[in-house]
């Protein structure tokens, strides 16, 4: 993947895992300088799967462990963002989370794991990454 650091408005998507169904770990994508950074997470089938992120702040040399994935619940106007350590995904269809807005200054990298249940279905896992 090409990186945008200062190329303002453009988004980098890549697949990270495409139909797995076995637990995997992505190889390491590069963010830094991003604005935004999004995960789209989609099932197929019964088998249950989580999420997690871990992130580089030293030029992806060292990933640690995120909890402060932005979950895409509804919220009112009085509630705060939900910040979850991973996404549990139990029914087929794809759900949306995001890195905090507020750390992506010190984020250089990320991977995305995926750990899978026993049942039938594939996951895959896409990033969208804006400059």
């Amino acid at each position: 993947m090409k990186h945008y650091t200062y190329s303002e408005g453009v988004v980098q998507t890549a697949t990270l895992h495409s139909g797995i169904s076995a637990t995997a770990t992505s190889d390491a994508q590069l963010c830094a300088g991003a604005k935004a950074v999004a995960f789209e997470f989609t099932r197929t089938g019964t088998r249950q799967g989580i999420l997690t992120i871990t992130v580089s702040t030293d030029g992806g040399t060292n990933f640690r462990a995120y909890a402060m994935l932005l979950s895409n619940l509804a919220n009112t106007k009085a509630q705060v963002f939900t910040r979850v350590a991973n996404y549990t995904e139990t029914s087929a269809g794809t759900n949306i989370c995001w890195l905090t807005p507020e750390t992506l200054g010190a984020i250089t990298h990320f991977k995305a794991t995926v750990t899978i249940g026993v049942g039938a279905g594939v996951f895959s896992v896409k990033s969208s990454v804006a400059y």
